[in-house]
């Protein structure tokens, strides 16, 4: 009897498990991290030097991403900045539209979610704020349609 109940408990954590888990996912990226939470695979710098990330694409996805380190990567994100605004340079060489998480910090200690427009290959995409930015997290690379570049 003790035997049943366990294995009924552990389905019913195993469930609740799940449901956070896609409850979390289909409530997207979170708007504030700390630089700790910031998730493996993200390039975090000040874009200068460019930031640089490995993106390899399978079946018309994007299978994985890794922060360019031996390797050269093929998206690189840039920075500029003054006084009083920050611009963020996004390039690619792969031949299907990417959007990426991006997260923007003041202090290089805390990050914002900052909403960012799809990148077209062979083109630049340019983000801007009217404010210095200190540290950018560029990461989780998807394949996007096309059709349909939001900014988001």
């Amino acid at each position: 009897m003790n035997t049943i109940k366990t294995l009924a408990a552990r389905a019913a954590l195993a469930a609740t498990l799940v449901l956070a888990l896609g409850a979390a996912q289909a409530a997207g990226p979170a708007k504030s991290l700390s630089k700790a939470q910031i998730p493996a695979g993200f390039a975090v710098g000040s874009g200068k030097p460019p930031l640089s990330l490995r993106v390899e694409l399978a079946d018309g996805k994007a299978r994985s991403a890794s922060v360019a380190a031996a390797t050269p990567g093929n998206v690189t994100a840039s920075g500029s900045s003054d006084a009083e605004q920050t611009m963020l340079t996004i390039r690619h060489d792969l031949d299907v539209a990417l959007k990426f998480d991006l997260y923007v910090s003041s202090d290089g200690e805390r990050f914002e979610y900052a909403s960012s427009c799809a990148v077209t290959p062979g083109i630049s995409s340019f983000e801007m704020w009217s404010r210095p930015i200190r540290a950018f997290a560029l990461g989780n690379p998807r394949v996007v349609d096309a059709g349909r570049m939001a900014c988001d």
